[in-house]
């Protein structure tokens, strides 16, 4: 399936900021494939950078008319790819709360690490996709 096809059906996408400066890759993204809320999976929305923290996230997206959302249960404890969230049933629950989401248009999962076969977010997305049988595309 090519990019101009995906960003006309609904998908579940991730990013991962990296060591990017700015948002522009970021914002591309979430134009390109109209997204409607961002989830930040970080278990911690602190970065090496200060424009990556959730608030500053937040003001970004809700100045692009984007929802932005924290969920911190779907954090990683394991500092690998291998997801072992804080807390099963939380983690649970904030799966099931953005499913309903990810019914209703694009959404963006979001974390750290930039190659999503190193991080926990694929992980995450599998699971969602699953629950919602909506295809998952990681972005790089």
């Amino acid at each position: 399936m090519k990019i101009k096809d995906i960003a006309k059906t609904r998908c579940i996408l991730t990013f991962g900021y990296g060591n990017r400066k700015d948002y522009d890759a970021f914002l591309e993204y979430l134009q390109k494939f109209d997204v409607g809320c961002v989830v930040d999976v970080r278990m911690v929305t602190r970065a090496w950078s200060r424009k990556w923290y959730g608030d500053k996230i937040k003001i970004f997206c809700e100045l692009n008319n984007i929802e932005y959302i924290s969920k911190t249960a779907l954090g990683n404890t394991s500092g690998k790819e291998n997801w072992i969230p804080i807390n099963q049933e939380e983690a649970k629950k904030a799966l099931h709360e953005i499913a309903q989401i990810a019914q209703t248009g694009n959404i963006l999962l979001l974390c750290a690490e930039m190659n999503p076969n190193r991080c926990h977010r694929k992980e995450v997305a599998d699971c969602l996709g699953n629950l919602v049988s909506i295809p998952v595309k990681h972005l790089e």
